[in-house]
């Protein structure tokens, strides 16, 4: 099944927005886990503050007290956390507030001499430390204190809620008194849920506004990848010879790599284009000789016949010309390959090894008037960088030539050596040789000397030779033969790997 292409664009918003998302939702969660512990200490510290206010007025003198429990009832309704939900007990009589909001069961109206049965309430303050008793920074006001306040859980109006008691003696009376001030838990809930809702929103809402600028942050960085694709396009429709991908000098980096491929693949299209346009000609070039010969003898036997003298010599001819045809054609091919230079993987090999066994295939294959020989000058494997299949094609190449161009009962020799610059291998003949002058012309495509009484050849194998040296980073040269006559052709190869 086909998939459909994928936007970029989209892709990277995604990438971005994904993990983004997960922030904002471990944002979310954080902040809810916050905010239930800062409310939850926040209303417990309005419920401790509150009781503990409501039970200094009933400290107060009997003749201010009925002055003070009203304004302080009044404050704790007008404060930014209102506090509505109290009432103080002398026994199990009511003297102010909700009478829903019980006593605990453990209050008793006489003091028994225990002092906080519950733990009293403290809060951790990490930015001032007072010295407070039981509560109060003035030790006289926790005096008459039999339960300083503390929390607990309860149920008011059939809704859970949060209270705050505390339990003392009222000045100027020996009974106790049970303060109490109360907090519905459905109402912290629902503030906390508001709050949360609100983080959540604000979360959603960066979440979308960071996509947008993402989006449009993403469409102005592929503007570079924009222009390039107009340059492509532009090729395309009016191709020039010769086509580069251009960046400006303040492009992004990242593009470099990109285009720096891209650049070398049109480099190695445009030799590999050359190469196949200049091998065609070639072959167009070089292929008529042998063909028109072979048409000619054709029409002599479809004249005279096979039986007749002029027959004859052209089923002679005929297959010379099929020879020629086939040397020039395996030698086109061998040069079109060995200008492809882009994926040689170039390595150490035995030189001496390699020089040994060409020499020993073409001696199976020389004329018996021919004598071949090898040898080398140093002891053990001669290392080379290079490749061992293109290097025997090298050294068989230079050793074809020495054969061919020889003078009957000529000799050719193979010898290796080493030394400080790299390995060597030279392919000495004491044939005709080429003059001085001649040399740097021998490297140039179907060139031969003329006035020359040798076999025909093609012209091209010199030219395969150079092109397979430079292939593997050696160097190839022609001097004199070392018997003062004749041609060695000498081939450096590179002692390592660049």
């Amino acid at each position: 099944m086909r998939q459909s292409p994928h936007s970029l664009r989209l892709r990277l918003t995604g990438a971005v927005l994904m993990p983004l998302a997960a922030l904002v939702l471990l944002f979310c969660v954080i902040t809810a886990l916050v905010t239930h512990d800062t409310e939850a200490n926040t209303v417990d510290r309005v419920l401790i503050g509150s009781v503990r206010t409501l039970s200094l007025a009933y400290n107060s003198p009997a003749a201010d007290r009925e002055r003070l429990v009203p304004l302080v009832i009044h404050l704790l309704r007008r404060r930014a956390r209102p506090v509505v939900l109290y009432s103080v007990y002398r026994g199990q009589t009511l003297i102010a507030g909700d009478p829903a909001l019980l006593p605990p069961g453990d209050y008793r109206a006489t003091w028994d001499g225990v002092l906080d049965r519950h733990k009293p309430t403290t809060f951790v303050n990490a930015y001032r430390e007072n010295r407070m008793v039981r509560g109060y920074l003035d030790p006289a006001d926790a005096r008459q204190v039999t339960q300083a306040a503390y929390l607990r859980s309860g149920t008011l109006h059939g809704k859970p809620a949060r209270i705050a008691t505390e339990v003392r003696r009222a000045q100027g009376n020996t009974e106790l008194i049970a303060i109490q001030v109360a907090d519905y838990m459905d109402d912290r809930a629902a503030y906390e849920r508001t709050f949360l809702q609100q983080v959540v929103l604000a979360g959603l809402a960066a979440l979308i506004l960071t996509g947008m600028l993402f989006w449009w942050a993403i469409e102005w960085g592929l503007r570079p990848l924009v222009d390039l694709t107009q340059q492509v396009d532009m090729a395309r429709r009016d191709a020039p010879a010769t086509f580069r991908l251009e960046t400006p000098e303040t492009g992004p980096v990242e593009m470099q790599p990109f285009v720096a491929a891209f650049n070398g693949l049109m480099a190695r299209l445009e030799r590999a284009t050359d190469s196949l346009r200049q091998f065609t000609s070639n072959a167009s070039h070089q292929m008529r000789t042998p063909l028109a010969v072979a048409r000619v003898q054709l029409d002599v036997l479809d004249r005279y016949g096979p039986t007749s003298p002029q027959g004859k010599a052209a089923l002679q001819d005929i297959p010379h010309a099929i020879d020629s045809l086939e040397q020039l054609l395996r030698q086109l091919i061998a040069l079109a390959r060995s200008e492809d230079q882009v994926g040689t993987q170039l390595r150490p090999f035995d030189l001496a090894e390699v020089a040994a066994t060409v020499t020993g295939e073409r001696a199976a294959q020389a004329p018996a008037d021919i004598d071949i020989g090898y040898d080398k000058s140093v002891e053990g494997p001669v290392m080379a960088v290079g490749q061992p299949t293109l290097a025997a094609e090298l050294i068989g190449n230079l050793l074809d030539n020495a054969i061919r161009y020889n003078r009957p009962g000529g000799s050719v020799s193979v010898h290796v050596d080493r030394d400080e610059e790299g390995a060597i291998v030279a392919i000495d003949d004491d044939g005709p040789g080429i003059s001085a002058a001649e040399r740097e012309k021998v490297w140039e495509r179907f060139y031969r000397i003329p006035n020359r009484k040798a076999p025909a050849g093609t012209g091209l194998g010199l030219p395969i030779a150079r092109a397979i040296a430079e292939r593997m980073g050696a160097t190839i040269s022609l001097e004199d033969g070392r018997s003062g006559k004749g041609l060695c052709a000498i081939v450096r190869f590179r002692s390592d790997i660049a």
